[in-house]
């Protein structure tokens, strides 16, 4: 399924489902052939043969687990050779819900590995290229949750506070060269991020309707605003909790919220 053409190449992590998938799609729209990242290659393959036939673009498979360091540092020395390459979309990313000390310490350092390490190297390795042709850009997925901070997700909220402040200084270090830097932070996106065993006893319903984003209005939003903003928080009632976020108020009502449930 692999194409070699003049078009240049995208190439999206994360994108077995949800943002990474709408992103894919959006990108194959725009007629960008795909580098499509993730673990579940019957995902991608299956994303990859729906996008090539609806769009004409090349779809390139890559099951790569980003928690796995070895598998990263090959993956980045062939983006390093990717001489088409105009934009990366990092969005692969997971949560892992549970205070420091009873949630299992591999995991979040599993999640770290994915929000940290391979963000770092995944952009070393694509910054080159992207320099040398002068133009392209970058997304990191963020989260809003890096402004926010509370008792059993500390570490999801600091890597993700990682992941903004690093493309923002990204951002700063690449806008010379013509190339674009985002931080995408969502808030409560509608994928399969909470269907996960740590997130069993969640209820999607004790989040207000309004706060929710689908993955295709959190993509295009990025795409509207890429080049525009170096940080994007797509939806105004996400960018209200932002601005509240910045001084802890919100972190303080979560703690309240969460404390007033464990009294229930």
């Amino acid at each position: 399924m692999e194409a070699k053409t003049l078009r240049p190449t995208a190439i999206v992590t994360g994108a077995s489902s949800g943002i990474g998938e709408a992103y894919a799609s959006l990108l194959a729209s725009k007629g960008y052939d795909l580098w499509l990242v993730a673990r579940r290659t019957d995902r991608l393959e299956a994303l990859g043969r729906k996008l090539a036939q609806e769009h004409g673009v090349g779809a390139r498979i890559d099951g790569c687990d980003l928690a796995d360091r070895e598998r990263v540092r090959e993956l980045c020395g062939r983006i390093a050779r990717e001489e088409h390459l105009e934009i990366l979309v990092h969005n692969a990313g997971f949560g892992v819900h549970g205070q420091v000390g009873e949630a299992d310490p591999a995991k979040l350092l599993a999640m770290a590995d994915v929000h940290v390490t391979s963000t770092i190297a995944l952009c070393s390795a694509a910054a080159p290229v992207l320099r040398k042709r002068g133009k392209g850009a970058i997304v990191v997925v963020s989260s809003i949750a890096g402004w926010l901070t509370g008792s059993g997700s500390a570490t999801y909220c600091a890597t993700k506070a990682f992941e903004t402040s690093f493309a923002v200084s990204l951002g700063k270090e690449l806008k010379p060269a013509g190339v674009a830097v985002q931080a995408l932070c969502p808030g409560y996106t509608r994928t399969e991020f909470h269907d996960t065993p740590e997130y069993a006893q969640w209820n999607r319903d004790s989040v207000p309707r309004m706060l929710w984003s689908t993955p295709q209005q959190v993509a295009r939003r990025s795409w509207e605003r890429l080049g525009k903003d170096g940080v994007c928080v797509p939806g105004v009632l996400n960018r209200a909790i932002v601005a509240v976020g910045r001084n802890g108020m919100v972190s303080r009502l979560r703690e309240k919220f969460r404390a007033s449930r464990k009294k229930a």
